[in-house]
């Protein structure tokens, strides 16, 4: 089993206890070994490895290179705007997470349940104008995933989009290349603590990861099995949807009690008119993107009407 976080992070942790729980409640027969620290290659090729068989599980995400419509899994903005709305939409029973369980099956793949890393906002030198405002042009340049539809929601927030890998994150923003970077929750601000000043919580997305193993190993185990393996990916998937938001608001006090940063937390009225603002432009660029039958199937069960 792959899972690429560092050792001893909550992530690392889920996975050892899921496969610690699976080889006790089948009494040795399953046997998961953990390779942590992405020792098996990067989370892309990883995909590649569980689509084809060659690693059995992994703690994952999806690569929409392989499927557009595997963004929603991946990166699709604003599909909630709360932290209690991702838990109940990625909960078994909501719809985010029925949908992406077909479309990893579209590749060999059964997923099996969530472990969510926080709700993603971005890191900035310097206090924007409005943060809350998308129509205000903010003149500062921000990194995003270089995949589209980062660039698209963040030009849609008003900033320049910024396409830059994250390994060279820190030295981008170190020399100017960029003046913020987004992507995940406030720990990933965190390791930017020394180069940035602002958080804003835009809640665009809610990171996440997901148990998966190859469909046909899946397959091959007896329903008991079956049981045992969706139990336990089950059961972490709930301790880490617990611990995420005070993981979220232990980050931002770090940030700025020991740091000096300034949190920008935007209400609820705020974010809907963000998000009602993003889905009017970018959301249209996602059906083009990931396709019709994709977005009909995200606005029915969203209930989020079309603009």
């Amino acid at each position: 089993m792959s899972q690429i976080h560092p050792v001893d992070s909550d992530y690392d942790i889920r996975a050892k206890e899921f496969a610690r729980k699976v080889f006790e409640r089948t009494n040795g027969r399953i046997k998961i070994d953990v390779y942590s620290g992405g020792v098996l290659g990067d989370w892309t090729q990883i995909f590649e490895m569980v689509m084809r068989g060659t690693i059995e599980l992994a703690l994952q995400q999806a690569n929409a290179n392989f499927d557009p419509e595997l963004n929603l899994s991946y990166y699709f903005p604003y599909i909630f705007t709360t932290f209690e709305d991702a838990v109940k939409v990625y909960s078994p029973g909501g719809w985010a997470y029925r949908v992406n369980q077909q479309l990893w099956e579209k590749h060999n793949i059964k997923a099996l349940d969530v472990i969510p890393i926080g709700m993603s906002g971005v890191s900035l030198k310097a206090m924007p104008p409005s943060p809350e405002d998308p129509t205000v042009k903010k003149g500062m340049k921000v990194r995003v995933m270089p995949i589209k539809p980062c660039e698209w929601t963040y030009e849609a927030l008003g900033y320049i989009p910024t396409p830059i890998p994250y390994a060279e994150v820190y030295t981008a923003l170190q020399m100017g290349v960029a003046d913020g970077q987004m992507g995940g929750p406030p720990y990933q601000g965190w390791q930017f603590r020394d180069v940035q000043k602002v958080w804003i919580q835009y809640n665009d997305f809610c990171e996440t990861w997901w148990f998966v193993i190859n469909k046909g190993v899946w397959d091959k185990l007896s329903p008991e099995d079956q049981k045992v393996l969706q139990e336990a990916a089950s059961e972490e998937s709930k301790i880490q949807w617990d611990r995420a938001k005070q993981v979220d608001e232990e980050y931002r006090q770090k940030l700025q009690k020991e740091y000096g940063w300034t949190i920008v937390m935007l209400t609820d009225e705020q974010l809907n008119k963000i998000a009602q603002h993003v889905r009017k432009i970018v959301w249209p660029k996602m059906e083009e993107l990931c396709g019709k039958r994709l977005m009909d199937l995200i606005y029915k069960e969203s209930g989020i009407p079309r603009q």
